[in-house]
């Protein structure tokens, strides 16, 4: 866009904006006062009712600015329009689906291996099949399995399975069970 207002020292104007053309020979034409019809006050004019007509402060065009390169950014990053479009529809089909991790993440399983104490282990996520199967698991606390995407996670889990089944074995009334003997069930 071309600029049809500059800052000049020579204006007679209090706040030192003039014309882009100030001083230029069609200025002269109108012997520099703007109001004789000059075509380039008329365009300022122009340009600046539209402005006002967004409603909009500087500030905020300023921000709109910011955030469309951001959005710009992340629609180049899929691929464009047209990925973006392809995924929109398989959205609204129902035939997206959002990995919790991807191949090659690392997840941590909390399990008791033959009904012993629960134990953490590391897993490589190896194939998409993998990653797939833990849709709507991840983060879950499970009596059989349970995974989560960090240690510290899969170490709280480990501490509320261990703490459920303490209170669980202290409980008189817990069936089948002999008194505790050093906070164990015999």
């Amino acid at each position: 866009m071309e600029r049809l207002t500059k800052y000049c020292e020579e204006t007679s104007h209090k706040n030192g904006i003039c014309c882009t053309h100030f001083g230029g020979p069609e200025c002269c034409e109108v012997g520099g006062n703007c109001a004789l019809n000059c075509k380039w006050e008329e365009a300022a004019w122009e340009r600046l009712a539209r402005y006002e007509d967004a409603r909009l402060t500087p500030a905020e065009v300023h921000s709109m600015y910011g955030e469309w390169n951001a959005m710009m950014s992340v629609l180049n990053s899929i691929g464009g329009y047209d990925r973006l479009r392809e995924l929109a529809e398989a959205d609204r089909d129902g035939t997206v689906l959002i990995l919790p991790c991807k191949v090659g993440d690392t997840v941590y399983r909390v399990f008791a291996p033959d009904n012993r104490e629960p134990v953490i282990r590391e897993t490589q996520v190896k194939t998409l099949g993998q990653a797939a199967d833990l849709v709507g698991r991840i983060g879950k606390l499970n009596k059989l399995v349970s995974v989560f995407g960090t240690y510290e996670e899969a170490e709280q889990a480990l501490r509320e399975m261990r703490d459920e089944s303490t209170e669980i074995h202290q409980r008189e009334d817990a069936p089948d069970c002999t008194p505790c003997k050093n906070g164990k069930r015999s």
